[in-house]
């Protein structure tokens, strides 16, 4: 994840998304997968970097009640999208095998928070509205295996 992103004071399954990708990132296992696997590694910080982006797009709105406020209709179809993927890149490492017994542990528990909030209808109606997702993901997206 790239250093300095804003991710401060958004909803908490976007804060939650990209927390969980800083923490792989510093596991060595997933260090070692993205040293050898260096366009993967650039894709996956371009999508942290676009995922802060959809959470500061709406806290900056001037139309989020507090820190809590998850209303998600003021996501765009490509956002959730974005969302979707990361959640994805998450679930890819963890079947990597191979992170230290805590993270791997935090990271499942994570996994199933965000899996809550990637299940309900809204998210799974704008996903699909939003059809391929950006171009510049797709690439990342088609190696990206979509998690059960």
């Amino acid at each position: 994840m790239p250093y300095g992103l804003d991710y401060e004071v958004v909803a908490p399954f976007i804060y939650l998304t990209l927390s969980t990708l800083y923490l792989l990132g510093t596991d060595s296992t997933v260090k070692q997968y993205l040293s050898v696997e260096p366009e993967a590694h650039r894709a996956i910080r371009d999508l942290s970097t676009a995922v802060a982006a959809g959470g500061v797009r709406v806290r900056d709105s001037g139309r989020v009640k507090d820190e809590f406020d998850v209303r998600m209709g003021l996501y765009t179809a490509e956002e959730f999208w974005l969302f979707d993927l990361a959640i994805d890149v998450i679930a890819m490492f963890l079947a990597l095998g191979g992170l230290s017994p805590g993270t791997h542990a935090l990271v499942v528990s994570d996994l199933r928070s965000l899996d809550k909030d990637a299940h309900n209808h809204h998210w799974r109606k704008e996903v699909k509205k939003a059809g391929d997702g950006p171009a510049q993901f797709r690439d990342l997206r088609s190696h990206v295996p979509r998690r059960k």
